[in-house]
């Protein structure tokens, strides 16, 4: 407690709180440090802090004690003591309420004209609205009118095609719109290859001849050993499948150096595979007389989308056609049929049993001519058959083997066709002459027991010719000349495939390996 002046009988106590510096009207003093305080200040402070403002140690209401003291007027302001300063202050004060309801004119004006804006805004708007539901409703009606109408033209497509199938059928021949489609993209295929250079990333002649092993692998069984047929993906090649004598198909990542999917599902062992160049579908054929198509899962691995099971006998030969929307599928039943890969239905078929010249041995591989109009077939009957798609006839027929036909390839060109046999030879025949203008034979083979030669493949230039015997062969087709011979494996090479401007190759054996060479 200060004190100003303090008598010896009547002392008189100025006091102030310690918090806010002002005369207390309610003051309470400390029990522990004796400073007064404000009451109502004071309890808001601990509400607030819960400590002492000068010890600053916890402290309660309870801790203060409230002290009596006389209630002093507070001193009237020096403006109030007289008349003249009464009028002064009361002119002040009415300039005041001028001056603040000039300026609630002046904001209710605003007001006025920010609600008179707001409300023609939302006049606006209202009509807007009004316009666009109209607008909607509409178009609404419109498309209710034009769903309506695709429906019925679908129907009536559906109906047409339906008939145009039916009949087809009843012919024997392939539906129009099928053809059509073909016959298009087999235009605009030749046309691009009349414009096509040869790519300047090509390989040449001189990296042929450095090829060497650079990947090895085993993806199947031992307990059923063979790799029989190998197929790289035809726009990335990035990824490759094989089929195995075990049943089952190996989907390999080539740039992980992974397996990255097992396809099983064959009881017997699968002799040809395919990979889609557009979608993630792959195709197994198989010695159990059935053909699957796969179809990637969210999940990343392959399930069958269809089970094909039109052959009666084991299917040796599977080609997509250059739409990537119809498979061909032959096999030792001596027939080939013609499928929609979307749905799956078997479009037509052809039993060469039954033809005029029959095929008694069955088919044993076949490969679609770059255009897609033409089919080639190989047979048990050392033939090879070449079939219109538009007439479903054998327009010709190849004769010099003396063994079945094993393998086939087009030249990118679609002028030549190579075939392979178990008699050990490689013939290469004039699409456009319908003639043998070449045999290739080895030196290696006993003619008395010759080498089976089980696969021939052209690189995607038509620059190369890949065999599988017992070895992998590489020749120049622009010379005939042998440009490498490759003995990695150890037993039958079973199948080919060549990679992007042939700077790689891929072959599968029956030692179970797979192995890819390069000139890296």
């Amino acid at each position: 407690i200060n004190a100003e002046y303090m008598g010896k009988k009547d002392p008189r106590f100025i006091m102030f709180c310690c918090i806010s510096g002002t005369t207390p009207e309610e003051p309470v003093v400390s029990k522990s440090t004796g400073h007064v305080y404000e009451k109502r200040v004071l309890e808001k402070y601990l509400e607030q802090n819960g400590r002492c403002p000068v010890s600053d140690q916890e402290a309660t209401m309870s801790d203060f004690l409230t002290i009596q003291s006389s209630s002093v007027p507070k001193p009237r302001p020096a403006q109030a003591s007289s008349i003249p300063g009464l009028l002064s202050l009361f002119q002040n004060e009415w300039d005041a309420v001028m001056v603040e309801n000039y300026t609630m004119k002046q904001h209710l004006d605003t007001v006025r004209q920010e609600l008179s804006h707001a409300l023609y805004q939302h006049d606006a708007a209202c009509r807007v609205i009004a316009r666009l539901i109209k607008e909607r409703d509409t178009a609404r009606s419109q498309l209710a009118t034009f769903t309506a109408r695709v429906e019925q033209d679908k129907q009536e497509a559906r109906m047409e095609a339906d008939q145009e199938m039916q009949a087809a059928e009843e012919e024997g021949k392939l539906p129009k719109a099928v053809v059509s489609k073909m016959q298009d993209m087999s235009s605009q295929l030749t046309n691009k290859r009349k414009k096509r250079q040869v790519s300047e990333s090509l390989a040449t002649p001189e990296d042929i001849d450095r090829f060497d092993q650079s990947v090895t692998f085993t993806p199947h069984s031992a307990a059923e050993p063979g790799v029989m047929c190998v197929a790289l993906h035809p726009r990335t090649y990035d990824s490759l499948i094989t089929g195995g004598n075990d049943g089952v198909a190996i989907i390999y990542d080539k740039a992980s150096g992974q397996i990255s999917n097992k396809l099983q599902g064959h009881s017997k062992p699968i002799r040809s595979v395919l990979m889609h160049p557009t979608a993630e579908v792959v195709f197994t054929a198989s010695d159990d007389a059935s053909v699957r198509i796969w179809k990637k899962q969210d999940s990343g691995a392959f399930k069958t989308e269809f089970l094909l099971r039109d052959h009666t006998g084991p299917v040796r030969g599977l080609t997509l056609n250059a739409t990537s929307d119809y498979l061909v599928t032959s096999a030792l039943d001596s027939q080939w049929h013609f499928y929609d890969i979307n749905t799956a239905a078997c479009l037509t078929g052809v039993n060469a049993a039954e033809v005029e010249n029959p095929v008694k041995q069955g088919f044993t591989c076949a490969q679609f001519h770059p255009d897609g109009m033409i089919l080639g077939t190989g047979t048990g009957e050392s033939t090879v058959c070449i079939w219109d798609l538009k007439t479903l006839n054998n327009v010709a027929s190849f004769e010099g083997h003396n063994g079945p036909i094993t393998s086939l390839s087009f030249s990118e060109n679609g002028f030549y066709l190579a075939t392979s046999s178990v008699d050990g030879t490689v013939k290469m025949w004039d699409l456009r002459k319908l003639i043998n203008f070449r045999t290739l034979t080895f030196d290696d083979s006993n003619p008395a027991n010759p080498t089976q030669t089980n696969a021939v493949r052209f690189d995607v230039s038509g620059s190369y010719l890949a065999i599988a015997a017992d070895n992998v062969k590489c020749y120049s087709v622009k010379t005939w000349s042998e440009l490498k011979v490759l003995y990695n494996h150890t037993s039958t090479v079973t199948d080919l495939s060549w990679g992007p401007d042939a700077k790689w190759l891929c072959s599968t054996s029956m030692d179970r390996h797979v192995k890819i060479y390069s000139s890296k």
